[in-house]
């Protein structure tokens, strides 16, 4: 079964309206917010889809990373891909914060989780802190937004 995400995540509060267009915020658990990136966004804002696990970049396409830096000027945030198939896939985050990329692109099979522990989440007795802010409750990006 597929599972694909693209979306920036940080703490509940931090970001306000108005959102960039296509862009709502979604309350996950554990103190956290998302704004899924899907298909409309995508195409209003010329995304790549999934360019760090999908297409294999090394680097945050210019049109992402300056929304994550517009977003991010008064809070930390990560920008997180993960697409899986059939078991076999990639999970990926950048972090930003006051207007600035953190660190490097990663690019890993916890790159999700390790964001989120930046982000603030523990995962006290979950699985991870995936679990802890629900991210499984949906398999496709979209599904978020319905």
């Amino acid at each position: 079964m597929a599972y694909t995400l693209q979306a920036i995540i940080t703490k509940t509060g931090a970001l306000s309206e108005p959102l960039p267009d296509c862009l709502r915020l979604v309350a996950l658990s554990g103190g956290m917010d998302m704004l899924p990136i899907g298909k409309a966004a995508l195409k209003a804002h010329a995304f790549p889809f999934l360019p760090l696990t999908d297409e294999g970049n090394e680097g945050l396409p210019p049109a992402i990373a300056k929304l994550c830096e517009r977003l991010s000027t008064e809070c930390l945030l990560a920008y997180v891909e993960a697409e899986f198939f059939g078991g076999a896939g990639a999970q990926a985050h950048a972090l930003f914060s006051a207007g600035e990329m953190v660190g490097p692109v990663v690019v890993s099979g916890a790159a999700i989780n390790d964001a989120l522990r930046h982000l603030g989440v523990r995962k006290g007795d979950a699985t991870d802190e995936f679990d802890v802010v629900g991210l499984g409750q949906h398999r496709a990006t979209d599904d978020w937004l319905e």
